[in-house]
């Protein structure tokens, strides 16, 4: 959009944003069998290099605002994991700052600080993040299109690491000593853990409730193709007293997870980067008042294998979360199921795969992603659901379109 208005590259300004759309239609079972529910988006952001504006080497702010207006998607299918992963949380219709920040990198981008306000599943246990290599036609954008909630930011984590839409203030570090391999460590506002909407706060609070994590990761090329691959362990730590409607309490949480990723085949390596990627995931939650004790998940996704569709994609994946059948585990996350009517189940499975469709539109139109957009498909299947034992498989379809410009 920067562009479009007559903002130069070298102004150092950039403007953008995102229009989202979603129509799910659950087709039968879970709690409310078919019903039809829509989400709406449009976020609006904003950056400052400070080395094109001011002469300041390695500097950049963002500011990004959302107007939000969802629908009961996810409670409507009785899901804990969330087979949508459009903001569940409430209030649903909401306005809002979702980012406030400032990144500094220093020593050649080995060393990199963010402060502010932060969608911290964007920096941490992000299996989507592919791994940039030095032959621009095997760079791969994506790793996976499904749209179920685990793969951006895994179960065990919800309700601790801030994330769209109760994104929350902190600082990060990111120390890279060679390309391969990185630390990062981070330290948020963890009051979401406190049921407080920490999206819709103009700035932080400070007080006993901080969530701290920290993350290994290592990148590679396999073989005579060079196939990329990554790995991430990563572990978290939740303070302040957790507490459950049944009034239990703990004083903190603690966990850790994994994720990989790995390029497994090429169409025809010498002139694009159609073939097949594989991801998986696991996490472990330590606590007593989260609803979910321990995740695994893994999927595959097709790019290019669609005739004249070079940059289309086919994703197929899986996620599984023991739950805690501990009474009113998880209430902050899931607001829209009264707690004396949740009795969650020993575990939810869920299968999803997508389709999705680019399109690139205008004269800066690139398979980069910039001035895009993009339709999608995805049928989901959850036979054992999470909310409660008791509910039937539930079937869902879903709609998405998303312009990004």
């Amino acid at each position: 959009m920067g562009r479009v208005l007559g903002l130069s590259e070298e102004s150092g300004i950039s403007i953008g944003g995102i229009l989202h759309l979603d129509s799910n239609w659950l087709v039968s079972g879970g709690v409310r069998p078919n019903s039809a529910l829509s989400n709406l988006a449009l976020a609006l952001n904003a950056s400052l290099d400070t080395e094109k504006a001011f002469g300041i080497p390695g500097g950049k702010f963002g500011v990004e605002f959302a107007e939000i207006s969802a629908g009961a998607v996810n409670d409507a299918a009785g899901s804990v994991q969330l087979y949508n992963s459009f903001p569940d949380a409430v209030p649903r219709s909401r306005q809002e700052m979702t980012q406030l920040w400032w990144q500094q990198r220093l020593f050649d981008d080995k060393l990199i600080f963010n402060i502010g306000k932060m969608n911290g599943a964007g920096l941490f246990g992000v299996v989507l993040n592919p791994v940039n290599v030095t032959e621009p036609h095997l760079q791969d954008y994506v790793i996976s299109n499904l749209i179920l909630t685990p793969i951006g930011i895994n179960p065990t984590l919800l309700g601790r690491l801030p994330t769209f839409a109760d994104t929350a203030y902190g600082v990060t570090v990111h120390f890279a000593p060679t390309k391969d391999m990185y630390a990062a460590y981070g330290l948020f506002d963890g009051n979401v853990a406190s049921g407080i909407k920490t999206g819709l706060e103009w700035g932080p609070d400070i007080n006993s409730y901080k969530f701290h994590i920290g993350e290994l990761g290592h990148a590679w090329r396999l073989g005579e193709e060079g196939k990329p691959g990554r790995f991430g362990i990563g572990v978290w730590g939740q303070t302040g007293k957790l507490f459950t409607p049944s009034f239990t309490a703990e004083d903190g949480a603690t966990g850790f997870y994994l994720f990989a990723n790995q390029r497994l085949w090429y169409q025809h390596s010498s002139f694009d980067n159609s073939g097949v990627i594989g991801y998986v995931q696991f996490a472990y939650n330590g606590s007593d008042a989260g609803a979910v004790e321990n995740y695994v998940g893994a999927g595959l996704t097709g790019i290019g294998l669609v005739p004249k569709r070079p940059t289309d994609t086919i994703s197929f994946g899986m996620a599984r979360s023991e739950l805690n059948d501990t009474p009113g585990a998880g209430e902050f996350f899931y607001p829209g199921v009264a707690s004396n009517s949740r009795d969650l189940s020993a575990s939810e499975l869920m299968f999803q795969a997508a389709y999705q469709a680019n399109f690139f539109i205008g004269k800066f139109g690139s398979p980069s992603g910039f001035s895009t957009f993009h339709v999608l498909a995805a049928y989901t299947y959850i036979p054992t659901l999470g909310q409660r034992p008791d509910l039937h498989a539930a079937h869902a379809l879903t709609a998405q379109f998303n312009l990004l410009f």
